[in-house]
């Protein structure tokens, strides 16, 4: 996910799979793609997580835009990262 956010969404921090504030605040900017209207604070919540199943259902995810990610809603966003175009 960091790769992706370095390379996307500004994301200036290490790349050491341990995602922080600097980390979800490149993720919020990321969704503001699939609708995420919040704040750019590096907490995500439930406004980030529905943006991201907005961006995992078209990859796989196939359950509620609720904001609680299930294993389903994780499955379809690591489809998504693990595409060749973010290495």
């Amino acid at each position: 996910m960091q790769n992706w956010l370095r390379l996307t969404a500004g994301y200036t921090g290490p790349i050491d799979g341990a995602p922080g504030p600097g980390t979800y605040a490149a993720l919020q900017r990321a969704m503001r793609a699939y609708g995420y209207t919040g704040p750019i604070d590096g907490q995500p919540g439930p406004n980030t997580w529905r943006a991201v199943q907005r961006l995992a259902s078209g990859h796989g995810y196939t359950g509620p835009i609720d904001g609680v990610m299930g294993p389903n809603s994780w499955r379809g966003f690591a489809r998504f990262l693990n595409q060749d175009r973010w290495d």
